[in-house]
């Protein structure tokens, strides 16, 4: 089967491997649509580090079940599937194999990751209905993932909140604040304005831009010192130093009132600044919502993914704005230029839609590993 594969930072290309074989426990996906996910992108960039390179990436991910082990439960032939969690890796890939976990499953097995928590070989999994497009099935992921941080550590209702950045996760978290968490207003702090406006629409009350407003910013959290903010929510990955520039960071702690909350959900290896003498005046608290499933289990990351399938499904939330492109899965140029500038321009997502897959056999259940093929 073809796949794309990082064979370092800044080198992605497709290969030939593999079918992966389907073992007991596991499932065949044929995959449908995969979104690339900045966390994809900082692998691409090395701002995160895998185990050992190669890596397939992709994990915003919808496929259609062909084959099921015969311990699988809750999973039937020709299901589409939507997963959270097992592995930021090997969606964007003709086929892939996981351990699908549904709400109110038990049979969690963890393991140790060598990047400091303990991950589950199961993947919190729900049956997508044939009416959601693939493309915007995919983002069934990322909002399980806000949906694990935001109501691990809420907002009160009633709350000012401002998100940093305005990313396709933190805007879907704009919504979330807006629209279900009852927050009082949502202040915005990015850098593009196409972003900025699209944050406006979601609900955002306020909102200002880094580059070209960062006085006013900084005359803003002067004026509204320790009296602004109860709620912080940092969208951000890696940020680069700005040279005399403000921290961004330290501004919204600034905004925060004595005992406010700082939750981090944007994620990179590389170190932050991070102001501690913010914390220590002010009181504040830092939150996370952690990867380790002994802390936060895949079973109840399997009921946020429930409850982000539902709430695109309805159109509480709306995720088609956030695709700002689609690629076919046999365009490499296109592929490699979309991991290349990754945000470019205020690009926001982009998805693979795979148009023709390699025909396997229909194997409705399997009683033993099924090995691989070429």
């Amino acid at each position: 089967m073809r796949a794309y594969q990082i064979e370092r930072p800044g080198k992605i290309d497709p290969v030939s491997i593999s079918v992966p074989p389907c073992g007991e426990d596991e499932v065949l996906l044929q995959t449908e649509a995969v979104s690339i996910c900045s966390t994809d992108v900082s692998y691409y960039r090395g701002h995160l580090e895998p185990a050992r390179w190669p890596i397939t990436p992709g994990h915003e991910y919808v496929g259609r079940v062909v084959r099921v082990g015969s311990r699988v439960t809750g999973v039937e032939w020709g299901d589409r599937l939507v997963y959270w969690g097992q592995t930021d890796f090997d969606g964007l890939a003709e086929y892939r194999v996981i351990r699908p976990l549904l709400p109110n499953q038990p049979g969690q097995t963890i393991w140790y990751t060598e990047r400091n928590f303990y991950d589950s070989h199961q993947a919190a999994a729900v049956v997508v209905p044939d009416g959601l497009a693939s493309g915007l099935a995919t983002m069934v992921e990322p909002l399980t993932s806000i949906l694990r941080c935001l109501l691990v550590n809420p907002p009160k209702p009633g709350d000012v909140c401002v998100v940093l950045g305005c990313g396709p996760s933190a805007l879907l978290a704009v919504q979330l604040l807006s629209r279900v968490l009852g927050a009082a207003r949502v202040l915005v702090i990015e850098q593009d304005a196409r972003r900025i406006a699209l944050a406006r629409r979601f609900g955002a009350d306020s909102s200002f831009n880094i580059v070209t407003q960062a006085s006013e910013l900084v005359e803003f959290v002067r004026e509204h010192h320790d009296s602004f903010a109860d709620y912080v929510l940092d969208a951000l990955p890696h940020v680069a130093p700005r040279g005399e520039g403000p921290d961004v960071r330290s501004l919204a702690m600034g905004l925060l009132k004595p005992g406010g909350e700082y939750v981090f959900y944007g994620a990179t290896m590389l170190p932050q600044p991070v102001s501690t003498w913010h914390v220590l005046a002010k009181g504040l608290h830092l939150r996370a919502t952690p990867f380790d499933v002994r802390a936060f289990p895949m079973t109840r990351s399997a009921h946020c993914a429930r409850t982000a399938l539902a709430l695109i499904s309805q159109g509480v939330v709306e995720v088609e704005p956030l695709i700002t492109r689609t690629l076919s899965f046999d365009d490499d140029g296109g592929v490699r230029d979309a991991f290349e500038n990754y945000g470019a321009d205020g690009g926001l997502k982009t998805s693979i839609v795979f148009e023709h897959a390699l025909e396997l056999p229909s194997v409705p259940r399997v009683d033993a590993v099924v090995t691989g093929v070429g």
